[in-house]
């Protein structure tokens, strides 16, 4: 706890939201802790839904102190929504099945959290997994906790529970930043470093993603886990520049047929080589008054060819020198 502390004070990591927080629900009080969780062995249950690894007892003891009692109620298991704020697919067969196996032997231990839409529809806080276990169990009815939430509570919420209790990748890590941003919940990367319990400078790191082409991100929405957020960071040059090549090696990367480190080398040497240069070279002919030959201009998007007689050289120097800025944006 006290290397937490220190991380939390030099801002290597972000101090929760305290309304997010209040948000969570309180484990039921007939929960023991030597009772076998809807997870993967720890000696307290997750209240939230927890679909790769759950939390070690201590935080989540630390976490449920904080957190307001509140009562549990049976809903019909369809009158309940996904929520349009979750950015994980359910989809861990495996780990449904578990869930299906813990809730045949011992019912729902933790109930569902969701908020009121209406008098008769509600919607996934957390709890995603359970729900849809209970779906394909045929069960009618699942246990909930209602919270009453704005947009912006339950997408919070959501997205501090997927950082809380999963391993999340930071791709998908920069989904939640990014629709935390893009709908207005959060305006800065310091708030939604808040949020999401992460430092402002890796919430930059994390959108590094948003500046990869369509065909790279395609592929990391299947493959979550190849790339890290250092490694966006230090490739997004690559993704800006030459799209189609920097897809095709996350494409490669996805196969296990290029490592990380090997990506820059890999893309450079595509966009360098004498074929690549040839497919984009174009050429532009320039009539002089007179009848004179034409000034041949070939070009391809890194460099420049001009071919004139009585060419002035000195001249041609110069007039870059002064329109370099209309030429070569910075």
């Amino acid at each position: 706890m006290a290397k937490l502390s220190g991380l939390i004070e030099r801002g290597k990591v972000g101090k929760p939201n305290q309304k997010v927080v209040d948000a969570m629900p309180e484990a039921p009080e007939n929960i023991k802790q030597d009772s076998n969780p809807e997870g993967n062995g720890s000696s307290i249950t997750s209240v939230l839904d927890s679909s790769t690894a759950p939390m070690d007892a201590k935080k989540a003891m630390a976490l449920d102190s904080s957190i307001r009692k509140t009562s549990v109620t049976e809903v019909d298991v369809s009158a309940i929504k996904s929520s349009p704020y979750q950015v994980r697919a359910v989809a861990d067969s495996d780990y449904i099945e578990t869930l299906m196996a813990s809730i045949v032997q011992s019912g729902v231990i933790s109930p569902v959290v969701v908020r009121a839409l209406d008098s008769s529809i509600f919607e996934v806080i957390a709890g995603h997994h359970r729900l849809e276990a209970c779906r394909r169990l045929g069960h009618t009815t699942v246990p909930v906790v209602v919270r009453q939430m704005t947009d912006s509570e339950a997408a919070c919420a959501l997205a501090s529970d997927n950082f809380v209790r999963k391993e999340l990748s930071d791709f998908e890590r920069f989904k939640h930043a990014k629709l935390l941003k893009d709908h207005g919940f959060c305006k800065t990367n310091s708030e939604i470093g808040q949020v999401l319990g992460v430092s402002r400078q890796l919430v930059g790191f994390l959108f590094s993603f948003d500046e990869y082409p369509v065909g790279a991100r395609a592929i990391l929405e299947v493959n979550p886990k190849i790339l890290g957020a250092t490694q966006a960071y230090e490739l997004k040059d690559l993704a800006r520049e030459e799209p189609d090549i920097f897809s095709e090696a996350i494409a490669l990367l996805a196969e296990e047929k290029l490592r990380q480190n090997q990506i820059r080398h890999w893309v450079e040497s595509k966009f360098k080589s004498p074929a690549v240069r040839m497919q984009r070279r174009q050429e532009v002919k320039i009539q002089r008054p007179g009848g004179r030959s034409a000034i041949k201009l070939t070009y391809t998007d890194r460099e420049a060819k001009i071919q004139a007689e009585g060419l002035n050289v000195e001249k041609l120097k110069k007039l870059i020198e002064d329109n370099l800025e209309s030429l070569i944006p910075s």
